[in-house]
């Protein structure tokens, strides 16, 4: 059917009363409304502007028009600014870039909310010219009085790495300090940004391992998958391989596998899967016998995952003949 048929063109919007609007003058409309000089006008636009990135459409043509309010006293008008500039920042980087000195002095306010934004569109401008703000607002942000704003400050690290290589030393320096941080809510973004930035240099590691192990259960289920796989290769790479005739385990070693094990009963099944594979891996044989049930219960879930859980027993098994692992979960 074509649009001559009945249908309407994705270009023209139904308004209250049955009008039709097309998107042209409906973005006319909003315009002005963000060029009004009363703030409840231009709160108005900016959350329709808003329900309708919220919706999925393409609002991009209304960055210049938003971009200028982004100094607005208003704080909640100031916030639905940034949560349209943190979306479309890297589409309209030109225009980002004519607003930096804005969003540097953003990285005071005293809202944490703001300063995460401030940080996030900062992070968004792929340009070559701003590495060195960039640095120097990540380099504040890393040590914010927020949790959250030094989380959001993790999430940069590799995106100006990867602008820049040439700054990994000091990016591995802002990651050492996120590595030693109290909050769980960094942590998880903190290893994400190691394992972007500097994935080899395992050594920062040492003076965080007790306290990346303790944190384990209280990070969130994504930051606990990379953290696992971090600290499997550490673990694999500063432990003697363990065996049941070792009189004790290293503490470290220990510790490790102690901290991990609980999450054997995550509701996540990729943690569940990445803690079968530490287990695999560095814990004695005679420990892994707490894999089998877990892995099991894995198999009540969709086929595509299924099939990755079936694929991890298939190598347990292969690789640990005389154990016998899931003899007592065959049915025949």
């Amino acid at each position: 059917m074509s649009y001559a048929d009945g249908l309407t063109s994705p270009e023209i919007e139904i308004a209250e009363g049955g009008q039709m609007l097309d998107n042209k003058s409906k973005f006319a409309d909003l315009k002005a409304m963000l060029d009004s000089n009363k703030e409840n006008v231009k709160m108005d636009a900016m959350k329709k502007i808003i329900n309708m990135v919220a919706k999925g459409k393409d609002v991009s043509e209304l960055f210049a028009a938003v971009v200028k309010n982004v100094a607005v006293k208003n704080l909640e008008l100031k916030k639905l600014v940034y949560v349209y500039l943190v979306r479309y920042a890297e589409e309209q980087q030109d225009l980002a870039l004519l607003s930096v000195s804005t969003f540097q002095k953003a990285l005071q306010d005293p809202n944490q909310l703001i300063r995460a934004s401030a940080l996030r569109v900062l992070s968004s401008i792929r340009v070559p010219m701003i590495t060195t703000v960039m640095l120097l607002a990540l380099k504040a942000s890393v040590r914010d009085m927020s949790a959250y704003v030094r989380k959001v400050a993790a999430h940069a690290i590799p995106k100006l790495y990867a602008l820049n290589p040439d700054l990994q030393s000091e990016l591995v320096e802002c990651i050492d300090y996120l590595l030693g941080d109290k909050r769980t809510l960094v942590l998880g973004s903190a290893v994400y940004a190691f394992e972007e930035t500097c994935p080899d240099h395992l050594d920062l590691l040492h003076k965080h391992f007790r306290s990346l192990c303790r944190a384990l259960a209280d990070v969130d289920e994504w930051g606990q998958v990379v953290m696992i796989g971090l600290l499997t290769r550490y673990a694999r790479t500063q432990f003697v391989a363990p065996t049941d005739d070792q009189a004790a385990l290293d503490p470290d070693h220990a510790l490790l596998i102690l901290s991990s094990r609980p999450l054997l009963q995550s509701r996540n099944c990729s943690v569940v899967m990445a803690v079968a594979q530490l287990l695999y891996y560095i814990a004695p044989p005679s420990q892994l016998s707490v894999v089998p049930r877990a892995l099991v219960r894995l198999l009540r879930s969709p086929n595509e995952v299924q099939y990755v859980v079936l694929v991890n027993i298939a190598t347990i098994c292969a690789t640990q003949k005389n154990m016998n692992l899931f003899e007592p979960f065959l049915k025949i």
